[in-house]
């Protein structure tokens, strides 16, 4: 009890510090960053070309723009713009365009390498120790063995040539979602922290905020997830539960003297103009809210190609 109100009384003192500090930070307009490169921006014309030529039927428009590169963009393009069409649409064929792909394209999966996490063990000393029942129990460490399965870091070819890749060069290992879901989330990591703590895994959870930390440093606030084209967009903000969370089980202060920064600046990106909103309630006292708003007024890149599919289709 004594220690749970000493974190009380750190973390009220951080938040009260961090309000003050971010007075003047948070009225300043803060430029969202659109969600294209001239990567993302030709991936989307092979998604387009890729739903045209193979159909709807088990189509992944995010597996398109999660591709990388073999050769330079240019070359590429080049390569792509050369295809041989044919119809009024200029439809590629199935033959040449799995060709193309084949040639061109590394998987996705290729940019994440999976990693052994340093501080994993099968049955950590004192996990879970409220559960006695021996077949919830040998449940409940076959889900803890799955971290191993979801451990990943970015592979050198992403950090020395990421204008061939999508995926952003996160510096510390990482727990991904899993299926089609590669990358790093920004509010799915919260509850990946939270199991890694049950999980005394209290290495690999810093190293999740550490990448959460780097993607404020470069952005101005967390993504929505580790890829180039969710520059534009965010989720909700759990980065300080993610530190409060740690710091609860470790008191690793560096931890929360890192990440204090961080957390100031991105209060200030939710209290920016364009995310800041007031409201009046009855009795005529103003609200600040924060909302989410992209200033982007196309598709959604990850599936940019069967949106605008259904938007043709609804004519």
């Amino acid at each position: 009890m004594a220690q749970q109100m000493l974190n009380l009384v750190f973390f009220s003192f951080l938040f009260l510090t961090t309000m003050t500090l971010t007075r003047g930070l948070s009225k300043k307009c803060f430029v969202t960053v659109v969600p294209t490169t001239p990567l993302v921006t030709f991936l989307e014309r092979v998604q387009e070309t890729a739903l045209d030529t193979f159909g709807e039927k088990n189509f992944d428009a995010k597996l398109y723009v999660d591709s990388s590169l073999k050769l330079n963009l240019s070359k590429t393009e080049k390569a792509f713009d050369g295809l041989p069409r044919s119809g009024e649409n200029g439809t590629v064929s199935v033959k040449d365009l799995k060709e193309f792909i084949a040639t061109y394209f590394d998987d996705a999966e290729d940019d994440l390498l999976y990693y052994d996490p340093v501080d994993f063990v099968p049955e950590p000393e004192g996990f879970l120790p409220k559960v006695k029942n021996p077949e919830v129990r040998a449940w409940a460490l076959e889900v803890h063995a799955l971290w191993k399965n979801l451990s990943r870091k970015v592979s050198d070819g992403v950090r020395e040539q990421p204008e061939l890749h999508t995926l952003l060069p996160l510096p510390e290992a990482m727990v991904v979602p899993g299926s089609r879901f590669i990358e790093v989330y920004y509010w799915d990591s919260y509850w990946v922290i939270r199991g890694l703590l049950a999980s005394k895994m209290y290495e690999t959870a810093k190293a999740m905020v550490t990448n959460l930390i780097f993607l404020v440093d470069t952005y101005g606030y967390v993504l929505n997830g580790s890829r180039a084209y969710y520059t534009n967009r965010s989720q909700p903000p759990l980065l300080s539960a993610m530190v409060y969370e740690i710091y609860n089980r470790t008191c690793d202060v560096e931890l929360v003297r890192k990440a204090l920064p961080a957390l100031l600046k991105e209060h200030a990106f939710w209290n920016s103009e364009i995310h800041k909103v007031t409201i009046q309630d009855a009795q005529g006292c103003n609200h600040n809210l924060s909302r989410y708003y992209a200033m982007w007024n196309k598709p959604r890149p990850e599936s940019s190609a069967k949106a605008c599919s259904c938007l043709w289709l609804s004519y």
